[in-house]
């Protein structure tokens, strides 16, 4: 592979982390939003998100 390539590659894999952390970061705020809005700590949301998405995969495997 040419030093072009890997540069390329690296390039995509820079923006494609940029991408997952910018999407993990809006999730997170919602998190906060509904943890201040139901006055629950953070954890216990996406505990809660964590077992609806469970079910829900259990019901449709």
């Amino acid at each position: 592979m040419d030093q072009e390539m890997k540069e390329e590659i690296k390039e995509i894999i820079k923006e494609e982390i940029a991408a997952i952390e910018a999407a993990g970061s809006a999730i997170d705020d919602k998190v906060e939003e509904a943890a201040a809005k139901y006055q629950i700590p953070k954890w216990a949301v996406w505990l809660s998100g964590a077992v609806v998405v469970g079910m829900a995969i259990k019901i449709l495997f």
